[in-house]
């Protein structure tokens, strides 16, 4: 009986692990899409000569076609909503977010209130020459037994995050808006 009852606690332990591993992926999936898509963008930056940019909104990321000169680092123009040639894109689930916090900014904010013009989408853009705006991006979930964010913290560099995934990940918030 005893070994009986140490079984199905070890079996029960196995399972909220699993389970709680489980959480944590779909949390952190969309933010290893958005390091995927700024890692292409920079790429094809500096491959093809060219500017690109990450459109940002509050539940969606677009890798897009930059239609202006190049060396137009950290401005905001009108064109890229004319025809923004999108290349890759994805949207998140329901009841999940990003804020974004541009390189100004001491908090993290809706996208739509970075800018000044009132545009809903945050335009990050990957010049040709490599550079790009050092920026922070919020992923928030408030889906009931996902409720979570990840924290992305992005070189300018290299467009990679600087941290790994696993350490800015926050699990099982009771109230996840005391974080933001």
């Amino acid at each position: 009986m005893l070994t009986f009852c140490i079984l199905i606690l070890v079996i029960g332990i196995g399972a909220l692990s699993l389970g709680a591993q489980s959480s944590k992926k779909k949390v952190v999936e969309p933010a290893i899409e958005l390091t995927s898509l700024a890692r292409r963008g920079m790429t094809m930056a500096i491959t093809n000569r060219r500017p690109y940019v990450l459109a940002i909104g509050e539940n969606s990321v677009a890798l897009q076609n930059a239609n202006v000169r190049s060396n137009s680092f950290g401005s905001f123009f009108d064109d890229f909503a004319d025809n923004p040639g999108v290349i890759q894109s994805f949207e998140l689930p329901e009841g999940m977010r990003f804020l974004v916090r541009g390189w100004e900014d001491k908090f993290f904010r809706m996208p739509e209130e970075v800018r000044d013009d009132g545009e809903e989408t945050y335009f990050w853009v990957f010049e040709s020459s490599g550079i790009c705006e050092p920026i922070g991006v919020k992923l928030i979930s408030d889906v009931e037994g996902l409720e979570g964010m990840v924290t992305m913290n992005f070189n300018p560099l290299t467009a990679q995050t600087q941290e790994p995934l696993s350490k800015t990940t926050v699990l099982g918030v009771d109230n996840i808006d005391e974080l933001e």
